[in-house]
């Protein structure tokens, strides 16, 4: 009985440390471990790029985002400048959480008008969209004359 509890015991030991023991061998005294491979970061999207690059228009779409929104996460996913500051502007024009646009927008294809009509049936969402539209242009153009002056 006491040896069978022995063996048990043993096998256990040798299960749970994973060290390949068969009969007539010795386990190993230290345990092999892989390397781990560290993946490296996308590179940046145009739209994030163009948002680093210019640094009035990425302070002014960081006053409208969330607290501690980080802008290039924001950024991430939008295929054009124009529709990622719109989308910003929207978000706050009329007070929807800018990762449910976002959400819909870069993950189900929508237009930005079309978010706002699935998440404010009601609202005007095409002269929101078309407003939203107006605003961000007119915020990179500002943006992009400031920094042609410096």
């Amino acid at each position: 009985m006491q040896r069978s509890i022995l063996a048990f015991a043993i096998a256990a030991a040798i299960l749970a440390m994973a060290v390949p023991v068969s009969t007539g061998q010795r386990a190993a005294a230290a345990v092999r471990t892989t390397p781990v491979k560290r993946t490296a970061k996308p590179a940046p999207s145009p739209v994030q790029k163009e948002v680093q690059r210019t640094l009035v228009l990425a302070d002014r779409l960081r006053v409208r985002l969330p607290l501690g929104t980080d802008l290039n996460t924001a950024a991430g996913g939008f295929r054009r400048l124009e529709l990622f500051v719109a989308t910003v502007h929207a978000s706050t024009n009329i007070d929807i959480p800018f990762s449910e646009l976002k959400r819909r927008i870069v993950n189900d294809g929508m237009t930005l008008g079309q978010a706002i009509q699935d998440l404010r049936p009601q609202s005007r969402y095409w002269q929101e969209a078309r407003r939203a539209e107006d605003e961000a242009a007119a915020a990179i153009r500002t943006s992009e004359a400031v920094a042609f002056n410096r």
